[in-house]
């Protein structure tokens, strides 16, 4: 599976059986940013000993999620002899790993026994990035280095907080919310006689150049749909990119041509529509003659860099 590489980390999801359906939501949005979640209705096989796995993977797994709703705080059974388990490999880890995280589905109390550990709220707009910034840090701790897979699903409501969050949460350079962000190494390649540069990295394909003119929003979507029709580059799925996926093409230092982008792309397009929108009417734009992303409306005229 193409977000499931086997080199990632194992995320043990502890749950009560009444939020299975938000834990399985949970289970995607981890598979989708390329970690490798564990989920005993989806990872345990027919015919397995289902208590032996669960606890053999809750020993070898490198982060356990304690998933907390009303459901859970006082549930017992699995759940308890899960999170004691988990409990007993804690106590064995370094003071600096990242192992245990309560994650709160609701708002709920927490438990006493686990207080002691920063939880995270996953109701929230930006629990999901504050989670993947604890398991990225944790990993990081672990001296583990897995591929990158950006949200390629557009938000309509993507706030500031949630931007900077992202930043953060994947090491991007912003020139005013994120000046110490390094970004990510891209490990570039000029493919289709040199019309597309494949990143290795992040397992995206973009245009090396992109619109000629600067457009609207419709505009802009007139053009990826005309890209579609034609196969540019010999592909029909050109879209537009998420700000994540956009902004991880940012540079901390500016190249020959005063941009904050490798030079392996034209420097035309020195500011790209994304797909995130913050609402109906405004969506995000990065800006790599600034070396940063702001809001703009959908009636600005900006480059469309397409990518697949």
């Amino acid at each position: 599976m193409k977000n499931q590489p086997k080199e990632s980390p194992q995320i043990f999801l502890c749950y009560a059986r009444k939020d299975e359906k938000p834990v399985a939501e949970l289970y995607k949005k981890l598979l989708d940013a390329g970690l490798r979640p564990f989920m005993d209705t989806k990872d345990i096989l027919p015919g397995e000993d289902w208590k032996q796995r669960l606890m053999n993977t809750i020993r070898e797994a490198p982060f356990f999620l304690a998933c907390l709703s009303n459901n859970s705080i006082d549930k017992r059974g699995v759940i308890q002899e899960e999170i004691r388990e988990a409990l007993d490999v804690w106590r064995q880890k370094l003071d600096s790993d990242i192992y245990f995280i309560p994650v709160r589905l609701e708002d709920c109390a927490v438990p006493v026994t686990l207080a002691k550990f920063q939880w995270v709220d996953l109701f929230h707009d930006s629990g999901f990035e504050r989670l993947k910034m604890a398991i990225d840090t944790g990993m990081e701790r672990l001296g583990v280095i897995r591929p990158v897979r950006l949200r390629s699903e557009p938000l309509k409501n993507l706030t500031e907080e949630g931007v900077k969050l992202m930043l953060q949460a994947n090491d991007f350079y912003h020139v005013s919310w994120y000046w110490m962000g390094k970004g990510i190494p891209h490990q570039y390649e000029i493919l289709r006689d040199g019309k597309v540069v494949f990143d290795k990295t992040t397992d995206l394909t973009w245009q090396k150049s992109g619109s000629k003119g600067r457009k609207t929003f419709d505009q802009a979507k007139q053009y990826l749909r005309d890209l579609n029709k034609h196969c540019f580059a010999d592909s029909n799925d050109w879209r537009l990119p998420t700000l994540e996926e956009a902004i991880s093409l940012m540079e901390p230092k500016k190249n020959k041509h005063d941009l904050y982008i490798d030079p392996v792309f034209d420097k035309q397009q020195y500011w790209i529509w994304t797909a995130d929108k913050v609402t109906a009417g405004v969506a995000w734009v990065v800006y790599f003659y600034y070396g940063r992303c702001d809001r703009n409306f959908l009636d600005g005229y900006y480059y469309v860099r397409a990518v697949r």
